[in-house]
């Protein structure tokens, strides 16, 4: 499976089936345009929407049952799937990967996969550079407010997990900034309130890029204060939680 493929959507697909016969809703095919695949010999597709190209990959039950045993994936709303199923994966073609953090791009990719998923029945998808494996049903749900202009879907491009120290460690933001973050908390903040400030600041490191530089900032209470360190030669950030009145 190819490196540079972010999307990867699972559903019960039809041993015959090949990506020429695949067909969008009336209303996303005024939007999506298939183009015959550059590649010979291979079950490829162009789809074209806004002037952005991606390339759709077909992969075989048994491709998307290695793929599942190769990594080691975070489950949402979902479970390891108990038959096999096929997949279709979504790339950024050469002309927009460089800018694949940009969030125009990053909602046309979660909108064709969103229609795709719909027309193949579509049971969940997996986001590679997060190792996030979701509930289509739940993904979808998540992606459509971003894709009409709201917030960055956090939970379901970036995932979260508590490391044994108690703090807690980003995977995935750095295809969108070139940077993970680790987050420490006094020990009465309860995870979920650590979880909480986390969300806000993946979003502003995806929307607005990497911190560069060391800083203290106020947190997101009175009393709060953010100790913000980039370490890694910026690849990680370091985040402290401090607080000195009521949460």
């Amino acid at each position: 499976m190819q490196s540079d493929l972010p999307l990867l959507i699972l559903a019960d697909i039809p041993q015959d089936f090949a990506l020429k016969d695949l067909t969008l809703s009336d209303q996303a095919s005024t939007d999506i345009y298939f183009a015959p695949s550059q590649y010979e010999n291979l079950d490829r597709l162009r789809a074209v929407t806004s002037g952005m190209a991606f390339d759709l990959v077909h992969y075989s039950a048994d491709e998307i049952t290695q793929s599942l045993a190769d990594t080691d994936l975070q489950h949402i709303f979902c479970e390891t799937p108990e038959k096999q199923l096929s997949g279709i994966g979504i790339a950024l073609t050469e002309h927009i990967s460089a800018a694949k953090s940009d969030g125009t791009i990053n909602r046309a990719l979660l909108d064709l996969a969103r229609h795709i998923g719909h027309s193949i029945k579509a049971s969940s998808i997996i986001w590679r550079p997060a190792q996030l494996h979701i509930g289509f049903d739940y993904f979808i749900g998540a992606i459509d407010h971003y894709i009409a202009g709201g917030p960055f879907p956090v939970l379901v491009q970036v995932a979260i997990t508590q490391l044994p120290d108690g703090k807690m460690q980003t995977s995935g933001l750095s295809y969108f900034a070139g940077q993970e973050i680790r987050i420490s908390a006094p020990s009465d903040y309860a995870p979920n309130e650590v979880v909480k400030r986390l969300v806000r600041i993946i979003h502003d490191i995806a929307t607005n890029g990497k911190v560069e530089e060391e800083a203290v900032i106020d947190g997101f209470n009175a009393g709060e204060r953010l100790s913000i360190t980039p370490v890694e030669n910026g690849q990680s950030v370091e985040i402290a939680i401090t607080a000195n009145g009521p949460r």
